[in-house]
């Protein structure tokens, strides 16, 4: 008995193949719609002192000054527009790139190319991409591409004076 349902069950799946039937096309390999996240921080009126050593958290000697390269300059009103500005142009730029699905240096670097960015792709197995422009006034607008999502930042100058910060640090 259960031999005859095997044969009755090859019998149907077989029959269900039959050569009358269209193909199904291969899918498409379309990129999902890409959703866009802006980071912009409020302006600063003032800016804050440098932290020092004295009194606060334990810290070892010289730590301040061996770190503050790390540590992004605040932007002013003025950087602030001019960030925001340069987002709004390349806000819509970039999701178009992300939608294509082309996830490559060169198309972000050509889309782009009226501000000079930086592109990189740190992974390179990986379809993620990571980019700088670099403003006058020390204004920076970082951010990255994946699939259906780019994400922007607007941010000071490190304490080297550049926007893109370098592996080997």
């Amino acid at each position: 008995m259960g031999r005859l349902l095997g044969v009755l069950a090859v019998a149907l799946l077989c029959a269900a193949c039959s050569a009358d039937e269209k193909p199904v096309p291969p899918t498409t390999n379309q990129a999902a719609p890409c959703q866009v996240e802006e980071n912009v921080p409020q302006p600063v009126q003032r800016f804050a002192a440098q932290p020092t050593n004295g009194g606060g958290p334990d810290i070892a000697p010289h730590h301040v000054e061996n770190n503050g390269w790390k540590q992004r300059k605040p932007l002013n009103a003025e950087a602030t527009a001019k960030g925001r500005d340069t987002i709004a142009r390349v806000s819509p730029i970039l999701k178009r790139v992300c939608e294509t699905g082309d996830f490559s240096v060169d198309t972000t670097r050509k889309a782009l190319a009226e501000l000079r960015p930086q592109v990189e792709q740190p992974y390179p197995d990986q379809r993620f991409l990571g980019f700088t422009i670099t403003l006058d006034g020390g204004t920076c607008v970082l951010g990255d591409l994946k699939p259906g999502l780019v994400r922007i930042f607007l941010d000071g100058t490190n304490g080297e004076g550049s926007c893109y910060t370098p592996k080997t640090h």
